[in-house]
C-alpha cells in the first residue's frame, strides 16, 4: 500500500515536471546536471510510540532532529536527493501495569528520494519527494529491576514536500516536511514518524 502510494506521487511529480518546465526561471542546465548539498534542523514527531494503554505517565514522543543531503538536478524539474536523518527519540517515563517503567527509543536512518520541482516565481519553487529510507531503532526498556535493550533495521516509505528560497546563484533556504511510515516496524515499538525541518543547500546552479 505505501509503495504503491509513493509510486502514485512519483508519477504524478513527473507529470508535473513535464507539464510546469517551460515556467523555470534563472537555472541554466545547458552544462548538465547540477549538484547541491546541505543540512537542515528541526522537529521529530513519534506519535505512536506513545499508544500503549497499559503506560502511565509522561511521554515524550517529539524530540529535536536533523538531517544532512545532498542531491542532483538532472533538469529544473526533476532530481533525486540522499539524506542521512537523526530522528530523535521517545522517552516514556510512568508506570505499566503498577510497575515503574521507563523507556527511551531512539531513531535514525539513510533515505533516497526522487524530487520534483514546480516554480512559482523566479525565486521560489515547491518541491515533492518519494522514496525509501532504510532505518536503525534502538530501544531502552525499564521494567521494575529489570532493563532490556532491543535494536532493529528495515526498510519503509518515505514521502514528503516543502519550498525553497533562492538567496542567491548558490544558496538556498528551503522548509520542509517529511513522513516515514513505520519505523520500528514488526516490533513493539513500530510508530510513522514526520520531521518538520528548515535548512540550507549549497548549490551549483
Amino acid at each position: 500500500m505505501n509503495n504503491r502510494l509513493a509510486l502514485c506521487l512519483l508519477l504524478g511529480l513527473t507529470s508535473m515536471a513535464q507539464a510546469g518546465e517551460s515556467m523555470m526561471l534563472g537555472s541554466d542546465f545547458s552544462t548538465g546536471p547540477k549538484m547541491y548539498v546541505g543540512s537542515s534542523i528541526g522537529g521529530s514527531q513519534q506519535s505512536d510510540s506513545c499508544n500503549d494503554p497499559f503506560f502511565e505517565g509522561s511521554c515524550d514522543e517529539g524530540d529535536l532532529a536533523w538531517k544532512a543531503f545532498g542531491g542532483i538536478r538532472f533538469n529544473p524539474m526533476l532530481g533525486a536527493e540522499l539524506g542521512y536523518y537523526d530522528l530523535g527519540s521517545v522517552n516514556m517515563d510512568g508506570t505499566a501495569g503498577g510497575i515503574p517503567a521507563k523507556l527511551d527509543s531512539s531513531a535514525t536512518g539513510t533515505a533516497i528520494a526522487g524530487v520534483g520541482y514546480v516554480p512559482l516565481t523566479s525565486q521560489i519553487e515547491a518541491f515533492g519527494k518519494a522514496g525509501v529510507i532504510a532505518w536503525d531503532q534502538k530501544n531502552n526498556k525499564t521494567s521494575g529491576a529489570s532493563s532490556t535493550q532491543s535494536a532493529e533495521s528495515g526498510t519503509s516509505t518515505l514521502l514528503g514536500g516543502g519550498a525553497q528560497y533562492q538567496l542567491n546563484s548558490n544558496l538556498f533556504l528551503r522548509g520542509e516536511w517529511e513522513h516515514m511510515f513505520n519505523i520500528g516496524s514488526d516490533s513493539a515499538y513500530e510508530t510513522d514518524t514526520d520531521l518538520y525541518s528548515l535548512g540550507v543547500s549549497y548549490s551549483t546552479l
